[in-house]
């Protein structure tokens, strides 16, 4: 028995094949299974017998309903419909091509589109416990500016854990960049590092390869994603092996988990135990980012009341130091993605208008590519009028002749639903390598996704629904044998609205595309007040302002750089605002600047204009260590009538003390080093000195640099 064709493909075929022809048939596939099992074997005959069985599946071969030829029969019509509508592909070939490839290329958009949206809306939502896990955030006003940061005071979080019941957990981290890794004789310096403590990955949900919750509870111990621990080591085992970070420090792999799902709001690579560096863990240390666990049924409005009486100590703290007001912001970690910009934050924004934009494009792409598939269905439909009264002369039903229709749309959709997939794929894999926008995988596993892919396949079904709508007006046989409506013409209307919806929902479309170009022309052209044209930046490594002049003269001797120069500042960089004593009418004032620090030559490198006074000179002693750059809304913010002399001291450190005292010597023009989006926010600019290191290097170069630049300027950096 066990040397039989398999039965389930057995009944397979005595289901659909025709009783008058299933002996035939079973009979010449059991004969062949028999002789490929001796000569080939079980596993071969058993495949092939697949096939033959398959290969029988086809109209010719199917079971009828008794008298199933008979004129108007379901059987003979549903055949008869499907035969009509590949004869009509073929015939058409051109038309059937523009009707397919316009529906997928919109349905395959509009896919795409709503998979970016719900990744955007579902972000951080794969933490088991999201709903409970608060972001605390810092809203200080100093001086009447209030600022917005997204750090808090060290001793925040576990001070909360102690003192309000509702607060379960806190974990805190620090921004540690992309610091350098060594393996053995290896750089790495493109992993975005957090310094985390041991709660981190108990509270935020994350997949473990190797290892557990406990890999960060000691000092000198590291936890890699999948895809860094890879490029360190390979297919080796990373568990265990030391991994030599920064200067100094030798961390040992405790774990490997996952890579972090792109709809994630803290994006890493590697994290750090928190207690493998030394911290001044005080609460005039604001540098931390500090997350709690509510405890299941507290609510955030329960610790928000508490909590005025667990911060006075530092209320008054701030309000001695620094004469300001210190108010803690909560948020939960859903909201994060969508909420407002804030200084020193390392999440990723996005605006939620713009995501109310995305949804009309979808719903215009999808519309606009089913009124285009309808229109051409429709004219294809009035040139077989006659074709369809002829039928109808011979014993045609009605019903059965929309059944063409409806057999039509069904070939579009086998046809439709491949083409629509290797778009969409296509798409994705254009979007992350050009756009950088990355969309999760698990997003089109998730229930959004699947309902709105559903529901775009319903809406093509439903289409049918408007073609038979029409053809039902062509009801009377003399008409159809004239090649036209009936004398209503109540068939028309539907056509006209579907093609003035077409046009006007392509003009819509058309105005998008302008808009949009136009605002990456904006962006491409728009004054910033700095040329930036023909500039490469180099990012330092942690720890090497003693070794930046001596990489900055390495630069200067290759061929084809014009000038180098470090600078504290890069467009996006996380932006830190600092204590300034400054002169006004009413004597020395404390004020909250953003400062930058750069080389002497840093202004003139980028073009940034002056308004008044004079850049820094390498040769003027009292630059060094006196000299102050402002700019146009700092001079103005500051009350200055004639900004040259005026006196500045800062950034001011622990017990008022200041860093550097001098006055300025010059006002530049204002210019964008935050977003186009923000205001320009008062500057204060000096040079460096031996103390303060440049983390980044601008290296301007020729018009027509040599060919490698980019690769001589990477084996000056390993060589530091």
């Amino acid at each position: 028995m066990t040397n039989q064709p398999p039965k389930w493909l057995d009944r397979f075929l005595e289901w659909y094949c025709n009783p008058d022809l299933l002996e035939e048939i079973q009979g010449d596939v059991h004969e062949l299974y028999f002789e490929r099992l001796e000569n080939e074997g079980k596993r071969s005959a058993a495949l092939k017998y697949l096939w033959d069985v398959l290969r029988f599946f086809r109209w010719s071969n199917m079971k009828r309903a008794e008298n199933g030829y008979g004129p108007g029969s379901l059987g003979a019509l549903w055949s008869l419909n499907f035969k009509i509508t590949i004869r009509n592909a073929r015939k058409n070939k051109l038309i059937f091509a523009v009707k397919i490839t316009g529906l997928s290329i919109c349905l395959a958009f509009a896919l795409l589109l709503t998979a970016f949206i719900v990744n955007e809306i579902t972000f951080d939502q794969f933490h088991v416990n999201h709903d409970r896990i608060y972001r605390i955030t810092s809203r200080v006003n100093f001086q009447d500016h209030v600022t917005h940061y997204a750090v808090t005071p060290l001793p925040i979080g576990q001070t909360l854990v102690e003192d309000i019941p509702e607060v379960e957990n806190s974990f805190r981290f620090m921004f540690e960049d992309k610091p350098i890794f060594h393996i053995d004789s290896e750089l790495y310096n493109d992993a975005v590092t957090l310094a985390a403590d041991s709660n981190f990955l108990r509270i935020l949900t994350y997949e473990f390869l190797q290892g557990n919750e406990r890999a960060l509870d000691w000092p000198d111990k590291i936890v890699l994603t999948k895809t860094f621990a890879k490029k360190l080591f390979g297919d080796q085992d990373p568990l265990g092996r030391i991994v030599e970070f920064g200067q100094g420090f030798s961390l040992e792999i405790t774990a490997v988990i996952d890579d972090v799902p792109t709809n994630s709001h803290l994006k890493f690579d590697a994290l750090v135990s928190w207690e493998t560096f030394e911290r001044e863990d005080s609460w005039g240390n604001l540098n931390a980012y500090t997350y709690i666990l509510l405890k299941p049924g507290a609510t955030i409005s329960e610790v928000k009341n508490k909590m005025a009486a667990t911060l006075t100590t530092f209320h008054a703290l701030i309000a001695r130091e620094y004469k300001a007001t210190y108010e803690p912001v909560f948020e939960n970690i859903t909201d994060i993605h969508f909420s407002q910009n804030l200084d020193e934050d390392i999440a990723e924004k996005r605006n939620k208008s713009n995501i109310f934009i995305m949804v009309a494009v979808v719903i215009l792409l999808l519309i606009t590519g089913l009124i285009n598939y309808l229109n051409l269905t429709l004219a294809e439909l009035t040139t077989n009028l006659k074709k369809i009264g002829i039928l109808k002369v011979f014993g045609g039903m009605a019903e059965g002749h929309r059944k063409t229709l409806i057999a039509e749309t069904v070939l579009a959709l086998f046809i439709v639903l491949p083409l629509v997939t290797a778009l969409c794929f296509l798409g994705w894999a254009l979007a992350s390598d050009y756009l950088a926008i990355q969309i999760d995988s698990r997003v089109l596993s998730g229930p959004l996704f699947i309902a709105a892919t559903v529901g775009f396949i319903a809406l093509l079904l439903a289409s049918a629904g408007v073609n038979s709508h029409v053809f039902s007006k062509t009801g009377h046989i003399i008409n159809s044998l004239k090649g036209k409506f009936s004398s209503g013409q109540s068939g028309l209307p539907t056509r006209k609205f579907l093609v003035a919806a077409q046009l006007s929902f392509s003009i819509v479309m058309i105005a998008l595309i302008i808009i949009i170009v136009d605002q990456f022309y904006f962006i491409q052209n728009a004054d910033k007040g700095f040329d930036d044209g023909n500039v490469i930046v180099v990012k330092l490594r942690s720890n090497e302002s003693l070794r930046v002049e001596s990489f900055n003269e390495s630069l200067r001797k290759i061929n084809g750089i014009a000038r180098v120069e470090g600078s504290s500042y890069y467009p996006g960089v996380i932006e830190t605002k600092y204590v300034f004593q400054i002169e006004t009418e009413k004597g020395m004032e404390q004020r909250l600047v953003p400062m930058m620090i750069c080389g002497y030559d840093y202004l003139d490198a980028l073009n940034i204009k002056m308004a008044k006074g004079r850049s820094f000179k390498n040769d003027r002693a009292e630059d060094r260590h006196r000299a102050f750059i402002v700019n146009e809304t700092a001079a103005r913010e500051f009350g200055w009538k004639d900004a040259l002399g005026k006196k500045i001291s800062g950034p001011v450190t622990g017990h008022n003390e200041a860093y550097r005292e001098g006055e300025v010597i010059g006002v530049v023009r204002d210019f964008n080093f935050a977003s186009l989006h923000d205001k320009i926010e008062p500057m204060i600019i000096f040079p460096t000195d031996d103390n303060w290191g440049s983390q980044y290097i601008y290296i301007k170069t020729n018009q027509l640099p040599p060919p490698h630049l980019v690769s001589m300027i990477e084996t000056e950096f390993k060589t530091q």
